[in-house]
C-alpha cells in the first residue's frame, strides 16, 4: 500500500477523554479540571490506601507521571491490563495516560510522587542523566532498589522531598526539582545494566530528540478513539521523523542510543498499548479500533496484535473479561521480532 506523505495531525481535547470506561482523575479520587505544567506532589501511601482498604481501584492521570515507590510490604498493580506483584523494596513508574491501579499488602509503607514532565526540564547536568533516567522507566516500569544502603538513601531523600514540599522556603520549588533529581539518579544507578552499559553514549541532542519522539507519539496516540473518531493517518517513522526536523536515520540511531530498540518498535509499542488500551478499556468493535489506528483491514491490525499478544482482539477482550492478564500472558519482546506496521497500515 502507497504511504500517505501528509503530516500526523494531533487532535486536541480540552475535556478528559470520557469514551475509556474509567475515570480521568487529578489525584485519585479528585477530579480532573484541566492541563498542568510544572507540577509536584509527594504523599505517603496510607494517606489514600488507607481509607480505601490498600486498593486504588483503575484510573487514569492524563498530565502527569506517578512514580509509587515501595519500601517495605508488597503490592500488585496493572498496567493497561497487565498484571505484576512485586516484593518491597521497589519504584514502580506509571507514565501519564496509563490505565492503572494498585493493591498493597496492608500497612506498606512507601511513597507516591506526582510529576508533570516538564518539573526537571533545565536541570544542569553534564551527561543529560535525569532525562535519561526518566525514559528508561517509561521503559522498564518496575526498578527493585540494591540492598539496604540504597534503601536508606531512597528513604532519606523521599522524607526530605516530603519535609521541603510542605515547607515554606521562598526556593521551595527549586529545592524540589534539586532533591527530586537526586531521587531520579540514585534509581537510574539500578537502570544500568551491563547490557545497557555497552550501548553507546547518547549525545545531548539524541536525548532531546528521543524524548520529544516519545512526546509526539504519546499526543496522537493518546487522542486516537477521543477527538471526532477521526481515522489515523498510517503512523511511520518517516511522518514522526518529518514532524520532528529530523531524518529517519537520525531518530533510529537516537533510539538506539537511549532504548536499544530501533525508532520502528518505540512507535509499534506505543500503537500496541494504545490497541490495548481501547480493547480493554471501551466497547468499540475491532474493525473501527482498527480504522482508527490506521489500518486498511481489520486482518492487518488482528494479525499485528496476535503476534504481539499471542491471540487476536477479540479473543483477548473476551479473555479479559474475566481479569487481567497475569505478566507472564504478555510477550515482553514485542521489541525484537516486529512485522512492518507501515506495510500493515
Amino acid at each position: 500500500m502507497k504511504r500517505e506523505k501528509d503530516p500526523i495531525e494531533v487532535p486536541h481535547h480540552d475535556q478528559p477523554a470520557q469514551v475509556l470506561n474509567v475515570p480521568a482523575y487529578f489525584l485519585y479520587g479528585e477530579n480532573w479540571s484541566g492541563s498542568i505544567f510544572g507540577f509536584f506532589h509527594i504523599e505517603e501511601l496510607f494517606v489514600r490506601n488507607a481509607p480505601n482498604k490498600w486498593h486504588i481501584a483503575l484510573h487514569r492521570h492524563l498530565d502527569f507521571d506517578q512514580l509509587s515507590i515501595l519500601l517495605s510490604g508488597h503490592c500488585t498493580f496493572e498496567h493497561d491490563g497487565v498484571s505484576r506483584r512485586v516484593e518491597a523494596p521497589n519504584c514502580v513508574y506509571t507514565p501519564a495516560n496509563v490505565v492503572h491501579q494498585f493493591d498493597y499488602s496492608s500497612a506498606a509503607v512507601g511513597f507516591v510522587i506526582s510529576v508533570s514532565p516538564d518539573f526537571v526540564v533545565g536541570l544542569p547536568s553534564v551527561e543529560g542523566a535525569t532525562n535519561t533516567v526518566l525514559l528508561r522507566l517509561v521503559e522498564e516500569r518496575v526498578v527493585a532498589l540494591e540492598g539496604g544502603q540504597q534503601v536508606t538513601t531512597v528513604r532519606k531523600l523521599l522524607e526530605l522531598i516530603s519535609e521541603k514540599a510542605t515547607s515554606r522556603n521562598p526556593y521551595r520549588r527549586d529545592a524540589l526539582r534539586y532533591l527530586f533529581g537526586s531521587l531520579l539518579l540514585e534509581l537510574g544507578g539500578t537502570l544500568m545494566s551491563p547490557s545497557q552499559n555497552k550501548m553507546p553514549q547518547a549525545s545531548t541532542f539524541e536525548l532531546d530528540l528521543f524524548k520529544r519522539y516519545r512526546e509526539l507519539i504519546g499526543l496522537t496516540l493518546n487522542a486516537i478513539g477521543f477527538a471526532d473518531d477521526q481515522r489515523t493517518n498510517p503512523l511511520t517513522v518517516e511522518l514522526f521523523a518529518q514532524r520532528l526536523s529530523a531524518t529517519p536515520y537520525t531518530l533510529n540511531l537516537a533510539c538506539q542510543h537511549i532504548s536499544g530498540i530501533p525508532a520502528r518498535d518505540v512507535l509499534q509499542a506505543a500503537v500496541l498499548e494504545q490497541a490495548t488500551r481501547l480493547l480493554l478499556y471501551t466497547t468499540k468493535p475491532v474493525k473501527e479500533i482498527s480504522f482508527l489506528l490506521g489500518y486498511s483491514h481489520a486482518s492487518h491490525f488482528a494479525r499485528f496484535f496476535k503476534q504481539r499478544r499471542g491471540a487476536t482482539p477479540e479473543a483477548f477482550r473476551r479473555a479479559c473479561a474475566d481479569g487481567p492478564p497475569g505478566e507472564a500472558a504478555i510477550d515482553s519482546s514485542e521489541h525484537g521480532s516486529i512485522a512492518n506496521y507501515e506495510k500493515d497500515a
